[in-house]
């Protein structure tokens, strides 16, 4: 079953169910950008910035050239876990190259922000030069280089989310549209979970997260499906609890995770405008 792209919220009043399947808002033609969180070896918080889901884009990571730009922050601007700051003045140096000519086959693919520095990664085919850009573009308090990534398969576990991290980006989309929308997640209300596979493989599964507040509120037939609920709040944080759950409860019964639904709840002052 397909549900309604979570970002249509925005047409939905009080009471009326929205639902967060990840999948549905990745266009199969241009992609989306997911961001989440990493670490370094020396466990360091890395903000990756990662393009998905556009066939262009994929090929070239695993096929194409790959080059990053560094730009090393002044340790003035660098706070105390090592994340640089002032990031966005980056963003005159990343449009400069998005619209410069002789950059039109170059992708960018990712962004890797951390230990002092903000990596802004590349893919391409056929000879680039970003050397004489890189001189054209003064950015306070950050030097830039560039460099080739020669470790490929490093590069594409950094910049490949996981399942978890993709369906903790469908739930922060839907709950931020759930914020412009009037509702801040905190009050109770019934949600649903959608799982698909194999009728015994969900009823084990059912089981299993029968142990953490949910119950089977109806079984579906084409394709073989169980919904789950649970009375629950809806900001992010419980869902950065409740998705692990999720996930690992669906990987380990062989299950589709496809989404939560839930209904817009206003305060009701809110609902008498």
């Amino acid at each position: 079953m397909r549900k309604i792209v979570a970002l249509l919220i925005g047409l939905f009043c009080s009471g009326q169910p929205v639902e967060a399947n990840p999948s549905s808002n990745i266009d199969a033609e241009k992609g989306k950008w997911l961001v989440y969180d990493r670490a370094t070896a020396g466990g360091l918080p890395l903000v990756v910035t990662a393009h998905v889901g556009n066939p262009e884009t994929d090929g070239l990571v695993r096929q194409g050239s790959l080059a990053v730009v560094t730009c090393v922050a002044d340790t003035e601007i660098v706070n105390e876990v090592r994340v640089p700051q002032h990031t966005d003045r980056i963003y005159l140096l990343e449009d400069r190259i998005e619209i410069d000519a002789s950059f039109s086959k170059v992708r960018h693919v990712a962004s890797i922000t951390g230990d002092g520095v903000r990596r802004i990664v590349y893919a391409y085919s056929g000879p680039v030069d970003f050397k004489p850009i890189l001189k054209s573009v003064s950015i306070p308090n950050y030097l830039c280089h560039v460099s080739p990534w020669s470790d490929r398969q490093s590069l594409v576990t950094l910049i490949t989310p996981t399942q978890l991290e993709v369906q903790l980006n469908g739930d922060r989309d839907v709950i931020g549209n759930l914020e412009k929308e009037g509702d801040d997640g905190v009050a109770t209300r019934k949600t649903d979970f959608w799982f698909y596979g194999k009728k015994a493989d969900l009823s084990r599964l059912a089981a299993d997260l029968a142990s953490k507040g949910f119950s089977v509120d109806h079984w579906v037939e084409e394709p073989v499906g169980v919904v789950l609920k649970r009375t629950m709040s809806v900001n992010f944080d419980i869902f950065q609890t409740v998705t692990p759950q999720l996930v690992d409860a669906a990987n380990t019964h062989s299950a589709n995770y496809d989404g939560w639904e839930t209904l817009v709840v206003r305060p009701k002052g809110e609902r008498e405008k």
